[in-house]
C-alpha cells in the first residue's frame, strides 16, 4: 500500500469540502516509479480548475509516500465519459445523456436510451428509446443493468427525447409508457 490510512483520511476530506465524491484510490507499485491516481466526481461535474487545486493540496503528501528511492507520481482525475454507470449517484449525473445498456441474463430492454428521471425508492430509471419510428418510455430496474455507459453525441439531443425526460407519465403518437421494462 503506497497511501497510508491517515492520507487517505486526508484525501476523502479534501475531495468532500470541495463537494465531490471520491470514486477510487488506485495505487500501481509495478514500475520503478509508483502511481497514485485519485479519482472524482461530482454532480455538476468537475472543472480542471478543481483538479489543479485538489492535486496541488494532496501534492506534499505524495512527496512522502515514496522516498528518496521510490518517486510517486500522484494524479488526480474525473471519472470520464466512458466509465461505466455503477452508482444511483452516475445514473442521476447521466441526466439526459444516451447510454448503452446491457442486461443481466434474463432481464430485457432498449439497448440504448436517453437517461430520465431515477426512482430512488424503486431503483428504477426512466429511459426515453427509440424504436422503429416511434419512441417508447419506460422504467429500466438498475438490478437488471450488467453494464451500462454514456454515448457520445456529437449533436444536440433531440428535443422530443428531451421533453419525454421531463414529463413522467407522459405519452404521445408513437410513444408507448412502460412498456421497457
Amino acid at each position: 500500500m503506497i497511501v497510508p490510512e491517515p492520507d487517505r483520511a486526508h484525501i476523502r476530506k479534501a475531495v468532500s469540502d470541495r463537494g465531490l465524491d471520491l470514486e477510487e484510490l488506485r495505487e500501481d507499485e509495478r514500475a520503478a516509479t509508483w502511481r497514485v491516481t485519485v479519482v472524482v466526481d461530482g454532480d455538476g461535474g468537475v472543472s480542471l480548475d478543481t483538479l489543479a487545486a485538489l492535486s496541488t493540496e494532496l501534492d506534499p503528501l505524495a512527496e512522502q509516500w515514496g522516498g528518496a528511492d521510490r518517486p510517486v507520481t500522484l494524479e488526480v482525475t474525473s471519472r470520464g465519459v466512458d466509465a461505466p454507470l455503477v452508482e444511483r449517484r452516475h445514473w442521476r449525473r447521466a441526466h439526459g445523456r444516451q447510454v448503452d445498456i446491457e442486461y443481466t441474463d434474463g432481464a430485457t430492454g432498449p439497448a440504448r436510451g436517453r437517461v430520465g428521471e431515477m426512482d430512488e425508492t424503486a431503483g428504477t430509471v426512466r429511459i426515453v428509446s427509440k424504436s422503429g419510428r416511434g419512441i417508447n418510455v419506460g422504467s429500466v430496474a438498475l438490478d437488471d443493468v450488467a453494464s451500462a455507459v454514456i454515448r457520445v453525441e456529437f449533436r444536440p439531443a433531440p428535443q422530443d427525447e428531451i421533453d419525454l425526460l421531463q414529463e413522467p407519465g407522459q405519452t404521445g403518437s408513437g410513444v408507448r409508457e412502460g412498456e421497457d421494462r
